[in-house]
């Protein structure tokens, strides 16, 4: 009989609530603010590292989970009885989190040889961020739950990771300026005619999808792009940090638009905000 251990990285903004009910194994995220080294989920909240990044003088920046972290996560499973392990991680463009997870499965089997044949390690690429690979392994430990086999949960989050889109839109440029995702230049005059980015994360690097003038105009763009690009009847998941009033507004108007209310609204990590500051609205679902 299969037993099935799932396994990511902080960077997935899963609740501490569900990571617990659902079992799923979280390996936090190092953090380095100026001089001093703190793990996500473990050192703060997401409150208390919003309010970090508003008040540090440095950009805080994430470091990828060790390969030997994943190494003795493994073992723990083998000594536990499981027989399969999904890894997933975050898009591996952003992170080296994949290649250490990857180099991980060699290291482990060369020190416990008897393993080979009784525990699978299968490693993905989410190719995405935040809930947009965090939600499809909430949903693949249900079907876990439930008696799916693994081949069905490898292709379950591969259809996923194939077709998830986020999207998130900051209402501050002095993140992604800070983080490069927007030149200073580009930052500056973006501020001062008010245009606010939709920044896309969908199968690869980020990119912005659109510009448009004013917060208010916000809501309604992440709306059009649902419209566009959604899968039908589609489960959808708002995002949001520090401020609630947008996620709030987002979330009334898909329901008024699409006729369903949201699975919930998430908040975001440190991986995320650091990029976009705690100022963000956020959109994912399964696209068509």
């Amino acid at each position: 009989m299969e037993k099935i251990k799932l396994i990511t990285d902080s960077a997935c903004d899963i609740p501490v609530e569900d990571e617990k009910r659902l079992g799923i194994t979280i390996l936090p995220v190092p953090i380095t603010i100026g001089t001093k080294g703190y793990f996500e989920r473990e050192s703060f909240t997401f409150d208390q590292f919003y309010d970090i990044v508003e008040t540090s003088e440095e950009l805080p920046v994430t470091s990828h989970v060790l390969s030997i972290t994943y190494q003795e996560e493994y073992e723990k499973a083998f000594q536990q009885g499981y027989t399969h392990i999904i890894v997933v991680s975050i898009y591996s463009g952003a992170s080296n989190m994949n290649f250490a997870a990857n180099t991980a499965i060699s290291a482990f089997y060369e020190e416990h040889p008897e393993a080979k044949e009784k525990i699978t390690i299968e490693v993905l690429d989410s190719r995405t961020f935040s809930l947009g690979y965090g939600y499809p392994l909430m949903q693949a430990a249900e079907k876990i739950e439930a008696g799916a086999s693994f081949q069905e949960i490898i292709s379950y989050l591969k259809g996923c990771f194939d077709h998830t889109h986020v999207y998130f839109s900051p209402f501050t440029l002095k993140y992604v300026k800070k983080s490069g995702r927007v030149s200073c230049a580009a930052a500056f005059v973006g501020e001062l005619i008010g245009l606010r980015p939709v920044i896309s994360m969908n199968g690869g690097p980020s990119q912005t999808v659109a510009k448009v003038r004013g917060s208010g105009a916000v809501t309604p763009q992440m709306v059009s792009l649902f419209q566009q690009h959604a899968a039908k009847h589609t489960p959808y998941i708002v995002l949001r940090a520090k401020t609630t009033q947008y996620p709030q507004e987002l979330a009334k108007l898909m329901e008024d638009t699409v006729g369903y209310p949201p699975v919930g609204i998430f908040k975001i990590g440190a991986s995320i905000t650091i990029n976009t500051g705690p100022d963000i609205v956020g959109l994912v679902f399964l696209g068509k």
